[in-house]
């Protein structure tokens, strides 16, 4: 399993891949090279990987055995510490998804309470509320009633 961690410290970004430390100034773009460790390409707080099928405004995992995105599940518990950010457009299998990883995300479609935190949960949707299997993991604030501001913390396993 590839764990990358994102640092956005605008206008340098961060990348950190387990040992190896790569910063960008200003920030480019790094450029998938497949294997392992998969290494994705970044555009500030957003990176790129393909879909395995995703709808919009779903967070997701990265596949590890094939890099591609899915949708992470609160309630799996083999989904703890996978989840890599949220979608904002859905793709079909196949074709490229950028998922964004820290920041702002707007969908008209969401009713939040402004000051909340939202947790993951079933297929890649938020809940106010964390699931009663699986793992609880902090996904982000609500900024106002379309907002939410991305910040996912460590998962807690539920036993």
């Amino acid at each position: 399993m590839t764990i990358v961690t994102v640092e956005n410290t605008a206008p340098v970004v961060t990348v950190t891949d387990l040992d190896r430390q790569i910063t960008i100034s200003p920030p480019a773009n790094i450029v998938r090279v497949g294997g392992d460790p998969p290494i994705f390409n970044l555009t500030g707080h957003s990176i790129y990987a393909v879909s395995g099928g995703l709808t919009a405004y779903q967070f997701v995992i990265i596949d590890p055995a094939d890099g591609t995105a899915h949708c992470a599940d609160g309630e799996n518990p083999t989904h703890a510490g996978l989840a890599v950010g949220i979608t904002a457009e859905g793709r079909a299998v196949g074709q490229p998804v950028t998922i964004q990883v820290a920041g702002e995300i707007t969908n008209p479609l969401w009713d939040l309470d402004a000051g909340e935190i939202y947790y993951l949960a079933l297929a890649g949707t938020i809940s106010r509320t964390p699931p009663s299997r699986g793992f609880w993991q902090k996904v982000g604030t609500s900024k106002d009633r379309t907002t939410l501001i991305i910040k996912l913390s460590e998962p807690v396993l539920v036993i």
